[in-house]
């Protein structure tokens, strides 16, 4: 901003009289700058100050008990369609052009990011040290002076309300303001930002019931949606989502699902119930870069066996696989299929990048679409292993693309995510994903005109593109698929 100042001070330096010294008015005009910007950050912390304070006073009140519901059961497939194998041919078949009919189509939903109702900076305090923690394998601090912390006592509503104050002091303001910083610079997303906070609180008090409510403001002046519990002598912590999350006890207030994440609490809460202003839900869209250290997983050597020159060695962050591995289930909508693009919207992270995309890249250089399309899903179709979830887990899982190129298994809904990802990242092209009962494949908008199978969607052309269906080409609707109960999961244009 003073760069901009010093521009227009230049530019009106004509109308001031050459009698008058130039350093001397630069000087004035930035003090003049300096305090306009210091009466707005006054301001802000007023505005903030009496929104804690009115917060507090309503804390103080009795809470009302509410009764929880069971947790949401993670989506399920219909049992799996095994792969199908093609011979391995020398050709590629060009198939013919088909367009076939889908049932229903789930459309992108993209929400605000929770940010502060005001700007959050960090003032200097000489008598501050550093209390560090780890988040996933990542060293983190914020800066705090000990001497200040305060003691929540009980946890009657007058406790938690007197708490709540002594947080909203200003003496807490550096732990929040040094953690908005590790956010930005980490880039990282809802989820992960949650858990620093997390980390954050429990480094400082080692008390639950205080660290939860530690945890609960730092989020609210994060600009996150939450409410307060208190429940068999503890405090619970309530955060509302965007999505359903799968596998939680929840409450259902004004309409809304608020989740209990950390204590697995069930039966009746007394829950205190107000709004913050501007607060919004926590996302379970997978954004940002989440730069965690880097804690190599071990190689592995991944080849595709019709392109031979496709050999890569991919080397996973074990702390990245610690993130992916606590990750939530969750749908929108009421509609479980909407899960998987989640993962598939994910973005590639910075270890599979640089192991397996140059490689990639290489292979595909100077080729057609069609002839780039065929060397990548080849890979994804014949490089990995097939095994369901049932087998390997027990359960549904899903994985994030560098969990498929880390685990010695995956299913359809692994290849397919995986290769959405290798596609618009290599040929920036868009890709949905493609559910029939029991299977999901992807499909392709081509610049190219390339016959198949294809779906219009809105006027664009997606050919079908079928990872687990082995050694097919693109444009190949693997046998038995009933595309009259097929649904077209959207997905982020690249």
């Amino acid at each position: 901003m003073r760069s901009r100042l010093l521009i227009c001070i230049t530019l009106i330096l004509p109308s001031i009289g050459y009698s008058q010294n130039y350093d001397e008015y630069l000087s004035r005009a930035l003090k003049e700058y300096d305090a306009y910007k210091n009466n707005a950050f006054s301001e802000y912390e007023a505005y903030r100050a009496a929104a804690n304070a009115e917060y507090a006073d309503f804390m103080s009140k009795p809470w009302k008990k509410e009764e929880t519901h069971s947790p949401l059961k993670a989506p399920e497939k219909k049992p799996d369609v095994p792969p199908i194998i093609l011979p391995d041919l020398d050709e590629i078949e060009i198939p013919e052009d088909n367009e076939i009919e889908i049932a229903d189509i789930n459309p992108i939903i993209i929400d605000d990011s929770p940010i502060p109702i005001v700007p959050i900076v960090y003032k200097p305090k000489p008598s501050e040290k550093t209390i560090d923690f780890v988040l996933y394998g990542t060293k983190c601090g914020v800066r705090f002076d000990k001497t200040k912390k305060s003691s929540l006592g009980g946890i009657n509503e007058k406790d938690a309300s007197k708490f709540w104050k002594n947080l909203s002091s200003g003496d807490y303001d550096n732990v929040l303001a040094d953690c908005l910083t590790v956010r930005t610079n980490l880039d990282l997303c809802d989820w992960a930002y949650y858990k620093l906070l997390g980390a954050a609180s429990n480094a400082i008090y080692t008390e639950k019931n205080e660290a939860n409510m530690l945890w609960a403001w730092l989020l609210s002046q994060s600009g996150f949606k939450i409410r307060l519990g208190r429940s068999g002598g503890r405090i619970l912590l309530l955060v509302s989502a965007c999505e359903d999350i799968c596998g939680y006890h929840y409450l259902i207030l004004n309409g809304g699902k608020y989740y209990v994440l950390e204590d697995d609490d069930k039966g009746s809460i007394y829950v205190f119930n107000k709004e913050f202003p501007q607060e919004k839900s926590l996302r379970l869209n997978y954004t940002g870069a989440n730069k965690l250290e880097n804690r190599p997983a071990g190689k592995r050597a991944l080849k595709s066996k019709r392109y031979e020159n496709v050999s890569v060695t991919a080397d996973a962050n074990l702390n990245l696989l610690e993130l992916y591995s606590e990750y939530p289930a969750a749908y929108r909508n009421n509609d479980v299929h909407t899960t998987w693009s989640i993962y598939a919207n994910a973005p590639a992270s910075k270890e599979m990048r640089e192991t397996i995309y140059p490689v990639l890249k290489v292979s595909i250089e100077g080729k057609t679409e069609r002839e780039a399309a065929n060397i990548l899903i080849n890979f994804v179709q014949t490089a990995f292993e097939y095994k369901t979830d049932d087998d390997v887990w027990g359960e549904e899982r899903s994985f994030f693309p560098d969990e498929t190129l880390h685990y010695p298994y995956c299913d359809c809904e692994d290849r397919a995510i995986l290769y959405s990802r290798l596609v618009r990242d290599l040929m920036g092209l868009n890709v949905v994903l493609l559910y029939y009962p029991g299977h999901l494949a992807t499909a392709v908008e081509f610049n190219e005109s390339i016959t198949g199978d294809y779906i219009v969607l809105s006027g664009h052309r997606y050919l079908v593109c079928d990872p687990t269906f082995i050694n097919a080409e693109i444009g190949r609707t693997m046998p038995g698929m009933d595309n009259s109960k097929a649904s077209v999961v959207m997905l982020y244009s690249e």
